[in-house]
């Protein structure tokens, strides 16, 4: 910590503006150990007009006095300002060292010995609330073991966890197990609940869901054991159909790579302004050749590579088109006509997934009703197809299974 200490006014005699740097240390020892810093400091630096320590104190702004035995980390702060001012000020409490100050010490720890007695006599009490009688218990159980058959659950719950469940000692297992329910993600049919007293959940019956829980256990120190167990059940794919927007990707090869700066900026507004035009009268390729060229010339801008990306997709080129969406989102990822051009042309390639997320993403940015549709249709394809995998993969790693 750095203080300053102040005495008197700056262009006077004896004025003095003092920077202390104070070590950790120092945050509980008394105001008046930095006083004596202070002084010392200031008689090396006037000898001829040295002062007692006895007769001055610390003020902060506004004449708050600091008492001798304020602790310096309560009531000083880094950087700030304490004047040394004439007179002095008595101890809050006892002086140090005298009979008053070790009677008050003898009192402090006298109380400190007397509060840990208490928490201790209420650490007993609890223990003693934790009995059969007690109104409320703390049920703790662990998952031993979870084999939820293959379903796909938002649960976090996982083997070790330990859930704490409040219930009254007369409750019953099963209630015990409808309260998990909602922790674990488990019905309480698909849960097996066992004592570690009767071997836990190794070779054991589980306890019975009828069975109350003061009559299964003495208090609720015990850790019960959990086992979660859900019957596999044979997932149902629904049939996928051929989606008539799909092409694959063409034979031809991806846009070349152009130039980080443009070699003719004057040629290249030329250029973009004839594929405008051609465009505007309805010649596609001639528009998709005058783009190209000012493309080629370097540092096209995203709304440029949109546009021929466009034509690229009316062109039968997903592939492409999908590259020039790419190019124009490392120039403004923010751009949500490069997210749509993008998404059409993964459709039409048959990457359902990351056309999914490209509708999404331009949605975000830019909501546009006319491709609501097609966002939809390709969302459902893609979860119909990710089902259809999984299925798959559970049928033959139950194949492999059977043959092992």
């Amino acid at each position: 910590m750095k203080i300053y200490v102040i005495k008197g006014t700056e262009g006077e005699a004896g004025y003095l503006k003092q920077s202390m740097k104070l070590p950790k240390s120092w945050g509980t020892k008394p105001v008046a150990e930095v006083l004596g810093l202070f002084v010392d400091t200031y008689n090396k630096k006037h000898p001829d007009a040295a002062i007692d320590a006895g007769g001055w104190h610390l003020e902060r702004p506004l004449g708050s006095t600091l008492y001798p035995d304020d602790q310096v980390s309560s009531t000083l702060s880094d950087y700030c300002d304490v004047w040394c001012v004439a007179g002095s000020v008595k101890y809050k409490g006892p002086p140090p060292g005298t009979a008053a100050a070790l009677e008050a010490k003898e009192a402090e720890e006298r109380k400190a010995r007397e509060e840990e007695a208490a928490r201790a006599e209420a650490a007993r009490d609890a223990a003693e609330a934790n009995g059969p009688d007690a109104a409320q218990w703390h049920v703790k159980v662990r998952c031993i073991e979870l084999d939820r058959g293959g379903m796909d659950v938002k649960s976090q719950w996982k083997v070790g966890d330990v859930a704490k469940v409040t219930i009254e000692p007369h409750a019953t297992i099963g209630m015990l197990a409808n309260r998990l329910g909602l922790m674990v993600g488990a019905h309480p049919k698909h849960q097996h609940i066992y004592h570690p007293r009767d071997g836990g959940a190794a070779g054991a019956q589980p306890l019975s869901p009828l069975e109350k829980l003061k009559d299964a256990m003495a208090s609720d120190l015990v850790v019960l054991e959990l086992v979660i167990k859900v019957p596999t059940v044979a997932r149902v794919v629904e049939d996928v159909s051929d989606d008539e927007g799909f092409t694959g990707p063409e034979a031809g090869d991806l846009p070349p790579a152009f130039p980080e700066e443009c070699a003719d900026l004057d040629k290249q507004a030329d250029l973009k302004t004839q594929a405008e035009e051609k465009l505007a009268a309805g010649d596609v390729d001639a528009a998709l050749g005058f783009f190209s060229d000012a493309i080629a010339l370097g540092a096209p801008s995203a709304t440029m590579l949109c546009k021929r990306g466009d034509l690229l997709l009316k062109r039968g080129r997903p592939a492409a088109a999908a590259a020039d969406a790419t190019k124009a989102l490392e120039i403004n990822q923010d751009s949500a006509k490069a997210y749509r051009l993008r998404a059409k042309a993964r459709r039409k390639l048959g990457q359902y997934d990351d056309s999914s997320a490209d509708f999404g993403q331009a949605q975000r940015i830019d909501f546009d009703d006319g491709v609501v549709e097609e966002q939809t249709y390709v969302a459902k394809r893609a979860k119909k197809l990710r089902a259809k995998l999984l299925a798959e993969q559970e049928k033959e790693n139950a194949a492999d299974a059977n043959h092992a």
